[in-house]
């Protein structure tokens, strides 16, 4: 059921079946044009219980637009189904033009050959291949987007609506802020009970440390109202951006660590022998989507290590290897 939470502004609960991410929050603005904000998968489950909601809140499709916070497919995936003619879907315009890719299996083919050298296993990424919703279930291919970028504004329900950058979960993330009522519609970037996973992106140095700029680009606006993409807990921004990059210092040092104990380590390694909230008794039983997305925050945290002379990646038999960078720093 769509909750109400100010004037104009509604909340529409989106089950995430399967996703230990449980739910996605989609937002909807109304007014004399309407604006959906995030979507859900391309499955039946949010196909349901997007339609059903619009549905009871006699939303009219053909006057409401759509904006995604960024492309990964719990937020872009429906996008495409529920467009009507004349209305927009609005992305970040670093964003935007990688969405082809998902749309591209050599895309994902070299993505996985990566993550072998990173230490997975053939097998593994030849399983994920059919189970990855990042791959699976996003937008149908669409031609139509218009691209936001930093500082942009868009009004809907007596909002005026600023795009910030904040690259960091994805390259091109965008949160929305309304001015006039001070809410923040922070995507994946500020989340509550659990942390948004950082991962490495192509093209991107150190996604990271952008992620911990990103932290604080946002930290001191005026904020009355905080919604986040999963979850239904929100909070305090300060205090939340404080303690997401306290949890990051905290990962930063136990990768460290990992890499001074056992040098050699690949990012999968490395991954196994961090502390993840995942419920399963061990590395080797974990499941594989969500170590996909593990290893890929180990690469981000390796990626900042690297960037600032703490390891060295090197290549060793085919796979990419890290030791503790020998500058007698132990701290």
């Amino acid at each position: 059921m769509a909750n109400r939470i100010a004037k104009n502004l509604w909340q529409l609960e989106i089950p995430l079946v399967g996703n230990p991410l449980k739910n996605l929050n989609s937002y909807l603005i109304t007014g004399e044009r309407n604006l959906l904000i995030d979507t859900g998968f391309r499955q039946a489950p949010c196909r349901a219980a997007m339609l059903q909601q619009l549905q009871e809140l006699g939303v009219d499709l053909d006057r409401t637009d759509i904006f995604l916070t960024h492309l990964h497919s719990d937020h872009t995936g429906l996008s495409t189904e529920l467009i009507r003619p004349g209305c927009q879907i609005y992305i970040g315009a670093v964003d935007g033009p990688r969405m082809t890719g998902y749309q591209d299996g050599d895309h994902w083919r070299a993505l996985y050959s990566a993550y072998v050298q990173d230490g997975f296993s053939q097998e593994e990424m030849d399983a994920l291949w059919d189970s990855n919703p990042a791959q699976n279930a996003g937008p149908r291919p669409y031609s139509g987007y218009v691209y936001l970028r930093d500082g942009d504004t868009l009004s809907y329900g007596g909002q005026t609506l600023r795009c910030i950058l904040t690259p960091g979960h994805t390259p091109g993330h965008l949160c929305l802020y309304a001015e006039e009522g001070r809410w923040l519609f922070s995507g994946d970037h500020i989340l509550f009970h659990i942390t948004p996973n950082i991962c490495r992106w192509e093209g991107v140095p150190d996604s990271l440390g952008d992620y911990l700029d990103s932290l604080q680009k946002i930290r001191n606006l005026p904020v009355e109202l905080l919604l986040p993409a999963h979850r239904a807990e929100t909070g305090n921004l300060q205090e939340r951006v404080d303690a997401l990059t306290a949890h990051h210092m905290r990962r930063i040092w136990d990768a460290l660590q990992a890499v001074r104990r056992e040098p050699e380590l690949t990012a999968y390694q490395v991954a196994g022998r961090m502390a993840w909230s995942i419920r399963s008794r061990n590395w080797a039983e974990f499941p594989l989507t969500q170590k996909f997305f593990a290893v890929g925050e180990a690469l981000s945290h390796l990626d900042y290590l690297e960037r600032r002379g703490r390891v060295t990646r090197v290549e060793k038999n085919g796979k990419f290897v890290y030791v503790a960078a020998r500058n007698g720093d132990n701290n």
